[in-house]
């Protein structure tokens, strides 16, 4: 009888929550009172969160997942935060905290899989590295952010998947259906500029910073949308994934993001030659046999690369797919090769420690040459990323930080295919296949750009590595 009272008064007050919140937002409408109003909502969403952390720790799961693609950037003084969602990712991250203080033990099987280890010996290093960085208190953030995502999304949606297999499914959907807002809005902005390639650029915005990770992020559910239009369970629910899937890929086509279209390509080839059940000795020597071709004929291609004028800002599709070889006159392509090379010099510098996660920004503008430099190009350099998640750790954590980040990679594909190898259940069987195509499109991406610092890429690559593991411990049982 208690603990039902306890249940109904958590209850009522969860409510009573929400529809402040909402009443505030609603007053806001018709009333110019942003900043005292934010304010107001931003405790009250909080004191909402910890609520649903405590008592209802499933249903805020679920909720976050619809919640991430709708989150945009405040600013609270100096610094930014993403709401709602990185004050539930921090309560949650608390929460796990306290629990393990407490004596809670986690769960064992878990904690010797091959993919908690590698997760495990990455924050270590990140620990590490960021107590000898260059700007230790630059880099400690960085790490306790990356723990907070980890315990977040891959502990905490591990358990819910660990509970009931089928909120994989639901999870990913509600992600996709929250998406469709910043999707909607995209294309609002992007027909208030003639939908051209100049104005995709900042189109996302607040929602997704830019076309980019606007892009990565489309094609990482585009697998996961086939998914759910090939098991649709009637002509009404396949026409409305239909039409989701042909949203989906318009969005794609229109964010110009060449790294995001490279990304889908190479996901679907890999799931056709996983599902046609091509061995992986004729994939690698075929791979041998191109790179070899190349080689051999490097003369000529570095020709045709260097008079290559298509230039990424055409409105031709064609022509912005075809730039990527454009290394002579586009300057998007050759700052990310300013911005490559910076980074290997900085690892020249420091290759075993690095300078320390999250310093890259503050450090490659003294590395760069000025015949490498661009028109887009800054003598302080301030503009960020490596535009290699790859080549931004082996700046940043040294060679052993990108050796343990690449064999985490490496250990998932494996899993994965493992997974999808010995399961007989079809629907488990393309339900790991489509996740295996979503987080290819991300480690292909992350040749280009890095974006795991921000949850909107760190959610969906995280919690496929939960659903993996999870899947994983199901089909073993």
């Amino acid at each position: 009888m208690i603990k039902r009272g306890i249940e109904t008064y958590t209850a009522v007050i969860a409510n009573v929550l929400v529809s402040l919140i909402l009443l505030l937002f609603f007053i806001n409408y018709f009333f110019d009172f942003d900043a005292e109003l934010l304010a107001i909502s931003a405790v009250l969403a909080i004191l909402l969160a910890f609520i649903f952390v405590l008592r209802y720790k499933q249903l805020l799961l679920v909720a976050l997942s619809f919640l991430i693609p709708l989150s945009a950037p405040f600013s609270i003084g100096s610094s930014q935060i993403s709401l709602p969602s990185e004050p539930i990712v921090i309560l949650l991250a608390a929460f796990f905290c306290v629990k393990i203080i407490t004596g809670t033990k986690l769960d064992a099987k878990l904690l010797s899989h091959p993919i908690t280890l590698l997760i495990l010996l990455d924050l270590f290093w990140l620990f590490v590295s960021s107590v000898f960085s260059q700007m230790p208190e630059v880099s400690l953030k960085r790490f306790v952010i990356r723990m907070c995502y980890y315990i977040s999304f891959y502990y905490f949606y591990y358990t819910l998947f660990k509970e009931n297999p089928n909120q994989i499914k639901n999870v990913f959907m509600l992600h996709i259906l929250g998406f469709l807002i910043p999707i909607v809005y995209a294309f609002v902005r992007h027909a208030q500029l003639g939908f051209t390639t100049v104005g995709s650029q900042q189109i996302s915005a607040p929602f997704y910073y830019d076309h980019t990770i606007y892009g990565a992020c489309l094609v990482f559910f585009i697998p996961f949308i086939i998914y759910f239009f090939y098991y649709a369970a009637n002509r009404k629910e396949k026409l409305a994934y239909g039409l989701l899937l042909s949203v989906f890929g318009l969005a794609t086509l229109l964010s110009y993001s060449r790294a995001a279209w490279i990304s889908l390509m190479t996901a679907f080839a890999l799931s056709v030659l996983i599902k046609l059940k091509i061995k992986f000795k004729y994939v690698l020597v075929t791979a041998l046999l191109v790179l070899s071709i190349g080689l051999l004929n490097f003369k000529s291609i570095s020709k045709v690369l260097n008079e290559s004028q298509e230039i990424s800002h055409s409105n031709d599709v064609s022509k912005h797919l075809k730039s990527i070889s454009n290394i002579n006159t586009d300057a998007s392509n050759k700052e990310r090769i300013n911005r490559w090379k910076c980074a290997l010099r900085m690892f020249s510098d420091k290759p075993f420690l690095g300078f320390g996660p999250g310093t890259y920004q503050f450090y490659y503008g003294q590395y760069q040459r000025r015949d490498d430099m661009t028109r887009i190009s800054t003598y302080d350099g301030t503009k960020g990323h490596a535009h290699s998640e790859y080549l931004n750790y082996l700046s940043e954590t040294g060679l052993p930080g990108l050796l343990i980040f690449v064999s985490l990679i490496v250990v998932v594909c494996v899993k994965s295919i493992g997974i999808y190898q010995r399961t007989t259940t079809a629907e488990t069987k393309n339900l790991v296949l489509c996740t295996i195509a979503a987080l290819t499109t991300y480690f292909v991406h992350a040749f280009f750009n890095g974006f795991l610092e921000f949850d909107k890429m760190a959610m969906p690559v995280f919690v496929s590595f939960a659903s993996i593991v999870a899947i994983d411990f199901q089909t073993k049982a």
